[in-house]
């Protein structure tokens, strides 16, 4: 996927900016994470939408290859439901399916603050915050590209993991370790405006799909998400389905109902950007205490590289990968097989 950055551990160039940085984690920052607002009646995603853009509904026509015979050829990984209903990038995320783990690869922010040479490019309220590794590599991707298109080194996180048991206002997306709150810090100035997604900042919401991230509570979107929109509040799923959601206009919710009506034989097949080639399918999970996971394999009967996430509530996410010469799903340039480690079906645990 994407180019392994090469970062520095380099001591803060502004101590006294770094202080005025932590003291905000003290202050309602922004328009961070809030209470789940009461959700509307629920659609199918593929009812509401007059006509779903080409990257979905209309991909068996519009893509260069079509993804078939699957079912003729695979094997199957054995995932115990308590467990893997709740790994992946793809977890619905609220008051009523939150995230019961703790995330496998927390890693701190402080030196994915640099680009690869060694020149701080963005800030953090606090140099102690952590997230999702894989997070951590797009955004500092997406943060080192943002400043070379733009010059500005204005972007600070505020939150991310979230430590904290004695919050008012919880955001269960950051106990994931996959989502990313943003403000902004204006270093000559010593102020930290909101994150509006407005003017030079518009980039973002063009281009984060690109590194895997979407705007998670956009506008017009709070009957699906049950959040009222927030501009500065980014969620890591992963390619391609953040370049999917973002050309559908679906957000997270919207998406993991339209997948659920693709299977092993009939997958979805998408071509992104970039040239990595697509299958996608769901797989509901079983009624008992593990699921069969179908995974396809080509002709010379290897499997393909894959990742499996749980939606955190019905069923899983299966996303094939065709041409593994191009792409691979993590953002260190190794390939992984599965993010599902198989389970022994006589071990399995409800």
């Amino acid at each position: 996927m994407a180019d392994s950055s090469v970062f520095k551990r380099l001591k803060y160039k502004n101590i006294a900016l770094a202080m005025a940085a932590i003291l905000l984690t003290t202050l309602a920052i922004g328009r961070a994470c809030s209470d789940d607002i009461p959700k509307q009646d629920q659609q199918d995603a593929s009812s509401r939408h007059q006509a779903v853009p080409a990257a979905a509904s209309d991909t068996e026509e519009s893509s260069k290859f079509s993804a078939e015979g699957f079912e003729n050829n695979c094997s199957y990984y054995n995932v115990r439901n308590k467990e893997a209903l709740g790994e992946g990038d793809l977890l619905i995320l609220n008051s009523a399916f939150r995230f019961n783990g703790t995330p496998g690869d927390l890693d701190g922010i402080y030196h994915y603050l640099f680009d690869s040479n060694g020149e701080q490019i963005a800030w953090a309220s606090t140099t102690e915050l952590q997230g999702s590794r894989r997070m951590l590599t797009a955004y500092n991707r997406m943060i080192t590209d943002f400043y070379n298109k733009t010059g500005l080194s204005t972007i600070m996180a505020t939150d991310i993991y979230n430590t904290s048991t004695e919050r008012d206002k919880p955001c269960f997306e950051h106990e994931s370790g996959l989502a990313i709150d943003l403000r902004l810090c204006m270093k000559d100035e010593g102020t930290f405006p909101e994150f509006t997604g407005e003017g030079d900042y518009a980039w973002f919401g063009s281009n984060s799909y690109k590194y895997g991230f979407i705007l998670r509570y956009p506008e017009g979107k709070e009957d699906e998400t049950g959040v009222e929109a927030m501009a500065n509040h980014y969620r890591y799923v992963g390619a391609p389905h953040a370049e999917i959601m973002f050309y559908n206009d679906l957000c997270l919710e919207e998406y993991i109902e339209y997948l659920k009506k693709y299977t092993l034989s009939s997958p979805l097949s998408f071509e992104g950007e970039d040239g990595g080639k697509y299958a996608l399918y769901y797989v509901e999970k079983s009624e008992d205490k593990s699921t069969n996971i179908p995974i396809p394999c080509n002709e010379q009967g290897k499997e393909y590289i894959c990742d499996i996430s749980g939606d955190n509530k019905n069923g899983y996410i299966v996303t094939v990968l065709i041409d593994e010469s191009e792409q691979a799903f993590d953002d260190d340039g190794a390939a992984d097989d599965t993010s599902i480690e198989e389970a022994p079906a006589e071990d399995a645990q409800q």
